[in-house]
């Protein structure tokens, strides 16, 4: 039996996938936490980033290797933790992408990204 708050979780991560998809960064704000651990493959890892920035680093790593979509592999719900895992597809790479997601009463929020 589903919960309400795991249901809830489970299409707002639908909503989060559908964002990246579509590369809508403005819509992708909200879902970032106060403080966002960000490691992006060649450059130097750059830890607690608040939201904007953590927005904008992904937002210009997404121009920056003409990502032109992402296909999610795999969620997984462990406690308070979901991890959402997923390809970014450019025309000349594939990049994995790993966001580690904290549950909170509004739904979730993005603590971690990683792109490698």
């Amino acid at each position: 039996m589903f919960s309400f708050s795991s249901l809830f979780a489970q299409n707002d991560t639908e909503n989060l996938v559908q964002i990246l998809q579509t590369a809508s960064f403005n819509n992708l704000l909200p879902y970032w936490g106060q403080q966002v651990e960000v490691n992006i493959i060649q450059q130097i890892n750059q830890k607690q980033l608040n939201a904007t920035a953590a927005n904008e680093q992904l937002q210009a790593f997404f121009n920056k290797q003409n990502i032109i979509g992402f296909e999610k592999t795999a969620e997984r719900k462990l406690g308070n933790t979901i991890y959402v895992t997923g390809k970014l597809l450019s025309s000349q790479n594939k990049y994995s992408l790993t966001l580690l997601l904290e549950v909170n009463k509004k739904g979730f929020e993005i603590v971690s990204v990683r792109i490698s």
